[in-house]
């Protein structure tokens, strides 16, 4: 009998042993886990090899959208060029047409990443625009931005994705400037450059919102009488989030280019990709909120789609690996009555316009003239 019982307190002490780690495993790989959707990231990574240059060609190996069809840079490390469409196809390879070599030297041996941005964190003047380096005054400190110029009253601010910068804007602001209209290039809390957060971590546009209120307050000080948000992907969602806790502030428009509508989406497909198991999404999605007191359903737009009163132009790529389209149609679904949307194929996350530039900009500069 006393044997027994032993044997079945030892049992018990094993079995509580076994759930305590456990639960200590899941709950540090869900800490982990959330690590990667909060913690600002700002090192370049350089996933391709030169293998050849020969004329105005060049073969790049590795990456899996090399191949994608329009128009893109290639940045590498002290240089960059510009890429035109592919022209041959290999074994792990692919040779497209170099256009241009803005900077550095292409050889066989450098390691580059595939710049949907173009030119990298590159200034305005990349893309033949004047501008001004600015600093925006916010509650955390200055903000280092670009300002470029223009004699409309209303002003364009363009809010990069994340761990990304300014230089997201470049490809589109030709556009503005052949309409006049000067754009704001801003940085946002945890950027390079920036102040950081309290407690250093992304708040996936529930907090960063009021970085783009300062920008907002900072170009009205400047004469601005309207307001055109601009967001790519995390920006995408941050925009909205400014929308919706600023109803009084004079937004004309909100432009987003494969946004960020809801977290959670972006979040489970990052899971899949990487093989983490379901129920650890949700250990890591629980820590996140705890860790940073966001609430996934106060950053997902789709649930506040009724509250948005202002003109939206969205762009969206079926070939998006990053963030799921499905969201961002949804939002043109629900509201038709302020949403026109623009689907490309073939780009990638935020690679609409490199997809087809002469589209995007037709549709943008139909947009923003029809305000």
């Amino acid at each position: 009998m006393h044997s027994r019982s032993r044997w079945l307190r030892r049992l018990l002490w094993t079995l509580a042993v076994v759930v305590v780690l456990g639960l200590a495993a899941v709950g540090g790989a869900g800490w982990y886990y959330s690590g990667l959707v909060i913690d600002p990231v700002h090192e370049a990574g350089y996933p391709l090899e030169v293998t050849a240059v020969h004329g105005d060609e060049v073969t790049i190996k590795g990456g899996a959208d090399t191949a994608s069809p329009g128009t893109y840079g290639l940045t590498w490390a002290d240089g960059n060029a510009l890429l035109g469409p592919t022209t041959a196809a290999g074994a792990g390879t692919v040779t497209r047409k170099v256009t241009r070599v803005v900077r550095g030297e292409l050889r066989p041996g450098v390691r580059a990443y595939l710049d949907r941005w173009l030119w990298g964190h590159a200034t305005p003047a990349a893309a033949g625009v004047p501008y001004t380096d600015v600093t925006i005054p916010s509650p955390l400190g200055g903000l280092p931005g670009w300002r470029t110029e223009g004699v409309s009253r209303t002003w364009v601010i363009a809010v990069h994705g994340r761990n990304g910068g300014p230089g997201e804007a470049l490809r589109v602001l030709p556009v503005f400037h052949s309409l006049g209209m000067p754009v704001l290039g801003i940085t946002y809390r945890n950027d390079e450059g920036a102040p950081a957060s309290p407690d250093g971590k992304l708040h996936l546009g529930a907090t960063e919102w009021r970085d783009v209120a300062a920008a907002i307050t900072y170009a009205r000080g400047q004469g601005a009488t309207g307001i055109v948000l601009y967001g790519w992907s995390m920006g995408g969602g941050i925009v909205p989030m400014t929308v919706r806790k600023l109803p009084g502030e004079p937004v004309k428009a909100m432009i987003l280019d494969s946004p960020v509508v809801d977290w959670r989406s972006p979040i489970a497909l990052g899971a899949e990709q990487m093989g983490v198991p379901g129920f650890l999404v949700t250990v890591g999605e629980w820590v996140v909120e705890r860790r940073t007191g966001l609430s996934f359903d106060d950053v997902d737009h789709l649930r506040h789609a009724r509250e948005f009163r202002v003109p939206t132009l969205v762009f969206v790529d079926d070939d998006d690996a990053t963030v799921p389209p499905g969201p961002a149609l949804r939002l043109a679904e629900a509201r038709p009555d302020i949403v026109r949307l623009v689907r490309t194929a073939g780009g990638g996350h935020t690679g609409s316009w490199n997809a087809d530039p002469a589209r995007y900009e037709r549709e943008l500069k139909e947009f923003v003239t029809s305000l």
